[in-house]
């Protein structure tokens, strides 16, 4: 199998998964304040992962995940769809790869310390807010310091959220395989 499959596969692996959260956010954890915004935004977490883990192949998966999520769960019009998901998936993008360039690190995400992961979550956060309230001004949608607030902390701690379950499944599996290993 070729890089690209691989890497096409991967990418409707991540955005079906973020399908499937995403409607088990609504489902479940509908905690949002109005239809635009979530109280916790805990798949802000999984952009941040993705984008880390795969890079590029990452965002597409984020953003036509996105963007079918925002047309089937939400039903958003296409052009809304289109353009949230794309500054979605651009905003932890740009997030990484300033991060890495200001702290100078490779991209392997070793010797990360909390402070400098605080910076990473808190800059992923303020930009995916900064360019939803962007878009919504322009669209003639609800905007504001209040969108921009509750966008930013629902990212934040929604990211936080996220990040700490992936690290307690990590530590689970690797329980287990120590535990069921010969």
């Amino acid at each position: 199998m070729s890089n690209r499959s691989k890497d096409l596969i991967l990418v409707g692996f991540i955005a079906s998964f973020w399908l499937a959260l995403e409607s088990i956010n609504q489902g479940y954890f509908g905690l949002n304040t109005d239809e635009l915004i979530y109280f916790v935004y805990w798949l802000s977490g999984l952009r941040l992962v993705a984008i880390i883990t795969f890079g590029w192949v990452g965002f597409w998966g984020i953003l036509i995940g996105y963007f079918i999520g925002e047309i089937l769960l939400r039903g958003y019009s296409l052009i809304d769809a289109a353009s949230l998901s794309i500054l979605s998936s651009l905003a932890p993008m740009i997030a990484y790869r300033y991060w890495l360039s200001a702290y100078k690190k490779q991209d392997d995400f070793d010797d990360v310390h909390f402070m400098q992961l605080c910076y990473l979550v808190f800059l992923h956060s303020y930009l995916t807010a900064l360019f939803r309230n962007v878009y919504f001004y322009i669209a003639d949608k609800p905007y504001g310091i209040d969108q921009l607030t509750m966008a930013f902390a629902a990212n934040v701690i929604g990211s936080f959220i996220f990040l700490y379950l992936l690290m307690f499944l990590n530590r689970f599996v690797k329980k287990l395989r120590k535990q069921y290993s010969p």
